[in-house]
């Protein structure tokens, strides 16, 4: 009874919640994990804010050269091994991390292991939802979301675990294992794509079916876009100025979390707790914004995300006490959670599934080093003025600007309806 249960449900749902776990293990190297340990790593070694948000340009540089490469090879050869290798890796490094004694080791070591998380794990994850889900992407998506935001929700209170237990080394070593005993396996049964297993996408056979510029339903096949032709469109450079500043924002704010509210005189524990409400709320705004994905093409749905999460933003300003923590990560976690989903797929949607990983590996580079330059141009401004209130007025501005791009990226018309490879 079960079994024949089990063989009912479309294999890409499976292969999504993989992907999901996949997400979990990346999200150890992410910027509120580094914002959450930061406050320790200043009382253990005395590194300023900049210094330490140092890391993320390293990383930021290094995945952007990685994932020139990173993007053809998951077209072509597909994530199981991709994934496999990363998730290892990032659980060594984070073991590594546990015995270092200089700064030079954390910045090589963390830059390696941000590197890897996203030109690796984040593009395989894209390209291999993109390949296997098409009417549906949206809600898949939303579930690899529930892998991230509870990474986000749990690695903070890891954190303090392990301090509790004894100090950095010991949460180092906890997140170590949990990334091993979530993410390792779980990608050994991915896929490239549902035709090389004799299945389609979203489960379905291909029909033909009507679909309108901008409206949320999709075509059964996508249309075969080659970088070439993608990049040729206004569209490609309205989404890739509108991401690429929303990603630059959204490593910001996230690594300045903790900080922020610390120094707002905030404990630093109540700061984790309310970090882990506001990951806790992304799972749920992960969802939803998958879900809105099905009705509301990304072009609408994404900009109207992102004017929630400015709105929170404003908010975050003023917050100094216990009850405006959490009203804030209540607020945004839902809104920055829904904004996620819809941001991956944003170009899948637009340019379709046979060359994601190709378009990927052209977005991602300036996405990745604006993400990684944000939070330590940030730093620099907090360490000089001593306030975030400068710094979040401007990305208040550049969240604007963001809905906007992406308002204005109007989808093109396809060049052809069927894979050329």
């Amino acid at each position: 009874m079960r079994r024949g249960v089990f063989r009912r449900v479309f294999a890409g749902w499976w292969i999504a919640a993989a992907a999901s776990m996949s997400s979990f293990a990346a999200v150890s190297f992410f910027n509120p994990v580094l914002g959450a340990i930061t406050p320790e790593l200043q009382v253990e070694y005395g590194w300023s804010t900049a210094s330490i948000a140092l890391t993320m340009v390293i990383g930021g540089v290094g995945g952007g050269v990685i994932a020139t490469f990173v993007g053809p090879i998951a077209d072509r050869y597909g994530p199981r091994w991709l994934l496999f290798g990363s998730v290892g890796a990032v659980a060594g490094l984070l073991f590594a991390l546990g015995f270092i004694s200089d700064f030079w080791q954390f910045l090589l070591i963390w830059g390696v292991g941000r590197g890897i998380t996203v030109a690796v794990i984040d593009i395989a994850v894209v390209v291999v939802i993109a390949n296997w889900f098409i009417r549906r992407r949206g809600s898949a998506m939303g579930l690899t979301m529930i892998g991230t935001r509870s990474g986000m929700m749990i690695f903070p209170l890891v954190i303090s675990a392990g301090i509790w237990l004894g100090g950095l080394r010991e949460a180092f070593l906890l997140m170590a294992l949990l990334v091993v005993a979530i993410g390792l396996l779980p990608p050994l049964i991915m896929r490239r794509r549902p035709e090389d297993v004799g299945l389609h996408p979203d489960g379905y056979a291909p029909r033909a079916s009507a679909s309108s510029t901008d409206g949320s339903s999709q075509l059964s096949s996508d249309p075969d876009w080659t970088v070439r032709e993608a990049i040729r469109t206004r569209a490609f450079w309205f989404l890739l100025f509108g991401t690429t500043i929303l990603m630059a924002v959204s490593g910001s704010v996230n690594f300045t979390f903790v900080s922020h509210m610390t120094q707002n005189e905030i404990s630093a524990d109540t700061a984790r707790t309310a970090l882990a409400l506001w990951a806790g709320m992304g799972i749920i705004g992960g969802v939803l914004g998958g879900e809105l994905r099905q009705r509301l093409a990304v072009r609408y749905s994404l900009p109207l995300v992102i004017l929630i999460t400015t709105s929170a933003l404003v908010w975050f300003v003023f917050t100094d006490t216990t009850w405006m923590a959490f009203v804030f990560a209540v607020w945004h976690g839902l809104a920055f959670g829904a904004q996620l989903p819809l941001n991956r797929i944003s170009f899948p949607d637009y340019f379709g599934r046979y060359s994601v990983g190709r378009i990927r590996s052209v977005t991602a580079p300036p996405q990745l080093l604006l993400n990684a330059f944000g939070p330590f141009v940030s730093g620099l401004v907090i360490d000089n003025r001593g306030s975030y209130d400068l710094i979040y007025i401007v990305f208040i501005g550049l969240l604007l600007s963001a809905a906007l791009s992406v308002l204005l990226a109007r989808r093109p018309e396809p060049p052809r309806l069927t894979p050329s490879v």
